[in-house]
């Protein structure tokens, strides 16, 4: 991620603000006028990000349990129902 961070010439304190909002549901030109920056410089971020995301998030080994966990989400089949 230092790589990542270090070549931009936008505090990563920021960018990690508008990386936050865009992964709460906020849209991303929203986001771009709330930290008075461009929309196409938060793509940019995503874009330089995404390519450093094995840093960030290395792969779990195939031997192992992985639990995914839903944040706000619940099964739609014929009524709304909380996650079991």
């Amino acid at each position: 991620t230092g790589t990542a961070m270090s070549r931009l010439r936008t505090p990563a304190n920021m960018v990690c603000f508008a990386l936050k909002m865009s992964t709460q549901g906020m849209e991303i030109r929203a986001s771009g006028r709330v930290i008075e920056k461009s929309h196409t410089s938060i793509m940019r971020w995503e874009q330089k990000l995404a390519a450093q995301s094995e840093q960030w998030s290395p792969p779990a080994p195939a031997e192992a349990d992985i639990t995914v966990e839903g944040d706000e989400v619940y099964t739609r089949v014929s009524e709304n129902l909380p996650p079991q």
